[in-house]
């Protein structure tokens, strides 16, 4: 029995010792990869950032902002702060600049219902909800009351303006009830941009839409694959990037098989600095980026260190979505100019 229990002593001793290292491996892993801070970049981002408090100021913007046909964010899914990011950026470059098309993650048909409830005479809250319940088939982690919430509100917006400025949707995304993809979705966001814009014959608008952080870097990671933005950008329209990175914040995860969701379906392991989602140079906009703040950064003022680097490209995922490493020769700037950090953004609310 002696040796039965100074088996099982050891047992447990060893299995602890193997747990403990395993975290203490995973914690240095994680600070190697991320980096500490650097002055070269914090001492940049000091001077060219701005936090949005419900406007943009647009004092980062430059003349290659602005002659943008197309202006993308892009964002990690399932943080609210970024509903709110995505409606402040629609008024401002509908007011700044006369965007008027809002491109977007979803099809054509649910699309077509959704400018139905923009235009409307009155909110029709059944069909808005039919549409933020079908996103669902695609990006569970973006269909909520706040995806219901922005589009009320831009509804209330478009009331407000002349018809030539009033806001509409093109849905550029794959069918959502068809998962037969013959070509890559980015490869057929491509083509049916094109063809709505020839259909309608805008091709002198600008357009700006909210995606998946994948699709709008303007380099792909993998040669044989190109996102989204680097469609555009090979099919000749000037395009700016901006992408969003969560820190101290909230994720709505809905349930699911594969990965383990608390009974709230909210998570906050998965921010830019760890320890399942890692960024490299991420540590470079903590002391710029203040508590419960969503702050804008720019990266490509002039002699930005951002030129040269591959900072916030570098992505190592530990449990789920993709890890990032830049193409040879290639730098931050040539996949996004600019960087929004939701500091202590809540998480998404589902909808029933």
């Amino acid at each position: 029995m002696a040796k039965i229990f100074k088996f099982i002593k050891y047992f447990l001793l060893t299995v602890f010792t193997i747990i403990l290292i395993s975290i203490l491996y995973l914690f240095i892993s994680n600070k190697i990869f991320i980096g500490g801070k650097d002055s070269e970049f914090t001492d940049y981002l000091k001077n060219n950032h701005t936090v949005i408090d419900k406007t943009i100021d647009g004092k980062l913007f430059d003349d290659h902002f602005y002659n943008s046909q197309v202006i993308l964010l892009g964002e990690i899914h399932g943080f609210a702060d970024n509903q709110k990011l995505d409606l402040d950026f629609l008024k401002f470059l509908n007011q700044k600049a006369g965007v008027k098309y809002y491109i977007a993650e979803m099809d054509s048909t649910y699309s077509h219902k959704l400018n139905l409830f923009l235009h409307g005479n009155t909110k029709d809250q059944n069909l808005l909800k039919e549409v933020v319940l079908a996103v669902k088939k695609r990006i569970p982690q973006q269909s909520s009351k706040e995806l219901m919430d922005k589009w009320n509100t831009i509804y209330d917006y478009n009331q407000t303006l002349t018809d030539s400025l009033k806001i509409s949707v093109l849905g550029i995304d794959t069918d959502f009830n068809d998962n037969s993809r013959k070509i890559s979705r980015d490869s057929a966001m491509i083509i049916n941009f094109k063809n709505t814009v020839k259909k309608l014959n805008i091709e002198h608008e600008k357009f700006y839409g909210l995606f998946g952080f994948y699709h709008v870097l303007q380099h792909g990671v993998k040669k044989s694959e190109k996102p989204f933005a680097e469609r555009l950008k090979n099919s000749g329209f000037k395009t700016s990037s901006i992408v969003s990175y969560p820190l101290d914040s909230e994720m709505y995860l809905p349930k699911n098989p594969q990965f383990p969701t608390p009974d709230n379906e909210k998570i906050d392991w998965i921010n830019a600095d760890g320890p399942f989602m890692l960024v490299k140079g991420i540590n470079n906009f903590k002391d710029s980026a203040k508590p419960n703040s969503v702050t804008l950064f720019k990266l490509n003022a002039n002699n930005s260190p951002y030129q040269h680097a591959d900072q916030l490209i570098s992505i190592k995922s530990r449990m789920f979505g993709e890890s990032f490493t830049p193409q040879e020769n290639t730098h931050t700037l040539d996949y996004f100019q600019y960087v929004v950090i939701t500091k202590n953004s809540k998480a998404l609310t589902p909808i029933q």
